[in-house]
């Protein structure tokens, strides 16, 4: 399993366009880090981090090797799109490897870190979308929801959906099989500078007859756009058993 971390975004929406948002801190660690501590909670030491405007200074931060983890880097060079980032990474993924995928904004809490080893040893499912229960709609309309049948099944995944059905919110943390990436080779063309999510990826697999499951995989997620997202975070985390301040 290789990890691979998304942190190519301009971030204009967090205010600051001189500093990648992903180096902003809570407490004494960058956004960035929370992801490369997760692949070290599910012992993965293999990690590609697709990186854009603001990769010279992600790469002088992190360097080659975190917690044991060794860094790859891709480069991104438009922002087009979660896709588009992700084909940057496929070249450096070793053959026969599956991923998980990360976004390098996006802090998790209570992460079930046990039942996402297990998939690793299973993968039983073409992918995985990890996903947390949600009871306030608004925040599955700033992710992307996910519709399930009674096995857990993926049936269908909307960005940013006006009409919320379910308490099922989507997250960046989710699981391909290698075999998946190759198909994703085939069905997207770079060239045409289309901007294509993770439900326009997750949708084209569904109706080619791939099988995804949905999976838990935190009590809660951070999705962090703008400062204030970064402050609740951030107060969420400091009041919690599960984050000291050092």
């Amino acid at each position: 399993m290789v990890g691979v971390i998304l942190a190519a975004g301009n971030g204009t929406r967090f205010g600051d366009p001189d500093c990648s948002k992903v180096l902003n801190r809570i407490s004494n660690t960058f956004l960035i880090e929370f992801a490369l501590n997760n692949l070290n909670e599910f012992g993965i030491k293999k990690a590609c981090i697709v990186v854009g405007s603001h990769g010279k200074s992600i790469i002088r931060t992190l360097g080659d090797e975190y917690k044991g983890i060794r860094i790859q880097y891709a480069y991104q060079a438009k922002p087009i799109g979660l896709i588009n980032a992700l084909v940057q990474a496929i070249e450096l993924i070793p053959d026969k490897e599956d991923i998980c995928l990360q976004l390098a904004d996006e802090v998790f809490v209570g992460l079930r870190t046990e039942s996402i080893k297990t998939v690793f040893t299973e993968m039983r499912s073409d992918f995985y979308c990890g996903v947390t229960i949600e009871d306030a709609p608004e925040r599955i309309k700033q992710n992307y929801s996910v519709e399930i049948d009674g096995e857990l099944r993926v049936t269908k995944c909307t960005e940013k959906p006006a009409v919320v059905t379910n308490c099922i919110k989507g997250t960046g943390l989710c699981f391909f099989r290698f075999e998946i990436l190759q198909l994703l080779m085939q069905m997207y063309d770079p060239k045409l500078n289309t901007p294509c999510d993770l439900c326009d990826f997750v949708n084209a697999l569904l109706a080619e007859g791939r099988n995804g499951t949905a999976l838990c995989v935190a009590e809660r997620e951070f999705n962090i756009n703008t400062p204030a997202d970064l402050d609740e975070a951030a107060a969420f985390l400091l009041q919690s058993s599960l984050f000291q301040e050092e």
